[in-house]
């Protein structure tokens, strides 16, 4: 808090950028397999969905829940280079 004198303020534990909190991340996964267990398992489903419209020949936008995210194949493809293609997509979801 900006405003506190200097004794007062808590110190927060300073985390690397692109380091992975694994604290963190345990206790999602713990608090996601209670509420999974205590659910029956006929209703233990998860529902991912995905939508894309063609802009312009090959530039794709694809929107998956609140993001959106725009392809396109590079000049020598018949593209515009406006995005990655959808190859570069699919092969950076594989390294995920």
């Amino acid at each position: 808090m900006a405003d506190q004198p200097e004794e007062h303020r808590e110190e927060q534990p300073q985390q690397q950028r692109g380091r992975v909190n694994l604290d963190k991340q345990m206790h999602e996964i713990e608090r996601l397999r209670a509420e999974m267990s205590a659910t029956p398992a006929d209703r233990r489903t998860i529902t991912t969905r995905a939508v894309a419209r063609i802009l312009d020949d090959v530039h794709l936008e694809g929107r998956m829940g609140k993001f959106y995210v725009q392809a396109d194949e590079p000049l020598s493809r018949g593209g515009t280079e406006q995005g990655a293609s959808p190859l570069q997509y699919f092969m950076v979801g594989v390294a995920f």
